[in-house]
């Protein structure tokens, strides 16, 4: 009875449904041209157990940096997302070009400084040398049309968390058939060992009954003996409460699972510390090896389920 022998064979009561459950893994670009140029973005997300939006932006662009983790933010739930944005701005746009003139005065001190240092340094240094040098050419950014800008932002980024989320939605099919699966699993577990505690007390009955009858054979005291140790037996090892809290967590889990909202990760992950509390209970109680054999079986699953979770939205 190891892994998923419950549920293989077997009817699954947890059909597969159209559900919005998202994985938390998952990738999306996307590229447009616009009146300011060419605007590319790609997004990466892993999982995490809160949102965090990390940006990696150009200069020009960094003004709407908070306005992107908004947008971000409307569409994720949790999840470390990594967003990489480059920008080409055309020329015939209504950006201009200036010369970065601190840039300049450091480089042309530094030039000053390196012949002082090197005596016999010959040539000199053009202003090709200056020209090619990262950041010395950049766009004016009071000449940026924000309300233009903000726009053909807003759709790259639609447009990209659109990929991200049909990534999304693809997993998290995958991760719905192996929760389903994985429920039924457990579903199939808790109804046997309620079978098997049904017929607990009624085991030990006849195996006290045996050893009395070997002590005191034909005692008229030993039924109610025996009456006195069953009421005893049976509250220590009732697991009825346990076991339909059990199994209600596990109807909830399905809901969830079944329901239109497609931020269930957080309240999954709640009922499964309750899963696991009632079945330890139920371990602690049984003192049947079989049904013993069965909760382990099912905290193992429990972990699987737990490990799986950790990557659902």
């Amino acid at each position: 009875m190891d892994g998923c022998s419950y549920y293989q064979g077997e009817s699954i009561h947890f059909k597969t449904v159209n559900c919005m459950l998202k994985s938390m893994t998952a990738y999306g670009r996307a590229k447009i041209s616009s009146k300011l140029g060419t605007l590319a973005v790609e997004i990466h997300s892993v999982n995490r157990k809160h949102l965090e939006i990390q940006t990696n932006l150009p200069r020009e662009l960094l003004p709407f940096d908070q306005e992107i983790k908004k947008w971000i933010s409307e569409k994720v739930s949790r999840g470390q997302i990594n967003l990489r944005l480059t920008a080409s701005f055309d020329e015939s746009g209504s950006q201009k070009l200036k010369l970065n003139t601190p840039l300049a005065q450091q480089l042309q001190g530094l030039c000053h400084s390196l012949k002082d240092v090197v005596k016999d340094a010959e040539g000199k240094v053009g202003l090709e040398f200056f020209l090619n040098f990262p950041g010395m050419i950049v766009v004016d950014e009071e000449t940026i049309d924000s309300v233009l800008c903000r726009a053909a932002l807003q759709e790259l980024i639609h447009s990209a968390m659109l990929n991200l989320n049909a990534m999304k939605q693809a997993e998290g099919d995958v991760l719905q058939n192996e929760l389903l699966g994985r429920f039924q699993f457990l579903q199939n577990a808790i109804k046997e060992i309620a079978l098997n505690t049904s017929q607990a007390t009624e085991k030990y009955r006849t195996k006290l009954k045996e050893k009395l009858e070997e002590v005191l054979p034909g005692c008229l005291e030993n039924e109610d003996r025996i009456l006195r140790e069953i009421c005893v037996y049976a509250d220590k090892v009732d697991i009825t409460e346990e076991i339909v809290r059990f199994q209600s967590h596990l109807e909830q889990s399905e809901q969830l699972i079944r329901a239109p909202n497609d931020r269930i990760g957080k309240n999954l992950e709640f009922l499964l510390q309750e899963l696991h509390r009632e079945m330890n209970t139920i371990g602690s109680k049984t003192g049947d090896v079989h049904v013993s054999h069965v909760v382990i079986n099912c905290k193992t699953e429990l972990e699987r389920i737990r490990e799986q979770l950790q990557n659902v939205e």
